[in-house]
């Protein structure tokens, strides 16, 4: 939590910190507006939540009790503090928000930042997945900015819409827009059948393989970094739904697949392993932009020189 909350520091994005707290046991849950600070906190979990809260495929021991890595607002893209402040506040004077209704009256916020946070799905306490807390705040902010005398009458007795819910790859997708992250899955992880068809490798499973051998490695960039003593190498980061792949691209590399490896968000990369004193890198050979396929994808990378 101290560490998501001293962001940005080191090499290390929110991502990556809370992957490696779920895969080590640490229940994590996610930014709620009855549950969340500005900052991330710790929340006490009974025995049955911590089994359900803690990573899938961790090995770590659970204890009986254990303390949950909840998220703050903090790491929601776009939301300013203010407006943070103003959610804790009325949770603190009135008790929890019941309703979406509700929680627009008590916070005094704007139609946009009530969109916004529909949008980022913080709404679960309330029975309110992304889309259908979108659908209600735009009716009701509507109603409360348009039509001002009506804005303190209870809604009507409309029954909701049904609409369709979204896919696991598009909440996924929505977790990145919104917040850089996702405590469901990882984007790379619905491609993983193609990407195994076309001999792509985990990159958990690169540590198995021969030196020298060639190999292909996706996932999102992480890092890209150019020391001054590098001669023109960079060291860029991949991660995909098993883990991260260190790989270094050469000069004239960098120069000839230009636009993928300065602009790209997600990488195809082809090279072979090269391992020396326990450190394994892949030097990248031929670069592919994997943005497209993963639905346009924008994770801000971590560029340092």
């Amino acid at each position: 939590a101290a560490l998501i909350n001293s962001q940005p520091m080191g090499f290390y994005a929110p991502s990556q910190l809370i992957r490696d707290a779920q895969q080590h046991g640490v229940p994590v849950l996610p930014v709620d507006v009855n549950a969340s600070q500005w900052e991330c906190t710790l929340e006490q979990q009974p025995a049955d939540a911590h089994a359900a809260g803690a990573h899938a495929h961790s090995s770590a021991p659970r204890p009986a009790a254990a303390l949950a890595l909840r998220l703050g607002f903090r790491l929601l893209k776009g939301l300013p503090g203010a407006a943070a402040a103003a959610i804790v506040a009325a949770r603190q004077q009135q008790g929890s928000f019941v309703s979406l209704a509700d929680f627009a009256r008590r916070t005094g916020l704007g139609r946009a930042l009530i969109v916004r946070l529909s949008e980022a799905d913080v709404f679960a306490s309330l029975q309110r997945d992304r889309r259908r807390a979108l659908w209600e705040a735009l009716s009701q902010t509507r109603t409360a900015e348009h039509l001002p005398l009506f804005a303190a009458l209870p809604p009507d007795d409309e029954p909701p819409a049904a609409l369709p819910t979204l896919s696991p790859q598009e909440e996924v997708l929505a977790d990145y827009r919104t917040a850089g992250l996702s405590l469901k899955a990882h984007p790379l992880a619905f491609h993983r059948p193609r990407l195994d068809q076309m001999q792509v490798v985990p990159a958990a499973k690169l540590r198995v393989l021969q030196n020298r051998r060639r190999v292909s490695v996706a996932g999102l960039v992480l890092l890209r970094q150019r020391p001054g003593t590098a001669k023109g190498i960079t060291f860029v980061t991949l991660e995909d739904e098993t883990g991260t792949a260190n790989l270094l691209v050469h000069q004239a590399t960098w120069e000839r697949y230009y636009q993928v490896a300065r602009r790209s968000a997600a990488w195809l990369a082809h090279g072979r392993i090269e391992t020396k004193d326990a450190v394994l890198h892949v030097i990248v050979e031929k670069l592919e932009d994997l943005s497209s396929t993963l639905g346009n994808l924008r994770v801000p990378a971590r560029d340092f020189r």
